[in-house]
Formats: structure tokens, sequence, C-alpha cells
């Protein structure tokens, strides 16, 4: 019963995710526990797995805390056209499918090893769709 309430829990996210967005700019925060497994920080009252970042998102998350503080904080700016958006690394999206996440192209991120990343269908509960390009700048942690 309580993964029932669980999942019926995550579908109320998602949905209010996709029809109560603005499609604006967004300040999101995520977290590396002490297995090393990044999170996004925010409300979630499902499985917090589904929360984890993974499939090059984990690796890009590692290669933007420079300061090894296991919190990394990043400006979003998603748009459906190409935008000049400045300080922040342009992601292409490459594909995407509304139950299987979008992979994007992050070859912009200079010395990044990894050419693409996936995100998952959550981020449809913080974006509310999978736009075509995504603009991400690191947002500095204040010390």
């Amino acid at each position: 019963m309580t993964d029932f309430i669980n999942n019926f829990k995550a579908i109320h996210h998602f949905i209010k995710g996709i029809f109560s967005n603005s499609k604006g700019e967004y300040t999101l925060t995520f977290v590396q526990d002490p297995d090393e497994r990044w999170y996004i920080d925010m409300p979630w009252s499902g499985n917090r797995a589904n929360l984890e970042m993974v499939a090059g998102a984990d690796d890009l998350l590692t290669y933007l805390d420079t300061e090894e503080n296991h919190r990394v904080t990043i400006h979003v700016v998603p748009s459906e056209k190409r935008l000049s958006v400045e300080n922040h690394t342009e992601l292409r999206q490459l594909d995407k499918s509304l139950t299987g996440g979008s992979h994007y192209d992050a070859t912009d991120f200079a010395d990044f090893r990894m050419k693409k990343i996936w995100i998952c269908p959550v981020t449809l509960c913080v974006l509310g769709w999978y736009p075509k390009y995504l603009y991400v700048q690191k947002v500095q942690n204040p010390d």
C-alpha cells in the first residue's frame, strides 16, 4: 500500500509540474550524499531514488563541484530556441521520451569528459517540460 501511495504522490508531482510551470528561469540545488550519489534538493514525498542524478548528470555535478563541498547550485534557463545567455553553458537536446527522460549534448563544458548527459522524468516536475536547450551556470555558494 505504501508503494501505491508513493507512486500516486509521484504522479501528482509530474502532473503539477507539467501544468503549472511558467517556463521561466530556475535556481536548482543538488546535494551529494556520503555514498557519493547526487540528488536534486527539492520537496518530494515519493521514493528519494527518483531524485538521483545518474547517466552523466551526476558526473556533471561532480565536475561543477570544484570546491568539493558536495553541494552545487545552478541557474537554468530552458528554451525551445537557441539563445545567447551570458555566462551560461548550452546543453542541446538529443532526444526525449515522456517516460524515458531526455539526453543532452554536454560538449560545450570545457574539459568535461562526458559528451552527453541524461536527465530523468523528474525534470517534468521541476521544469514542466523537456526543453530543446538548457542554459546552465553554476551559482557560487556563499561562504
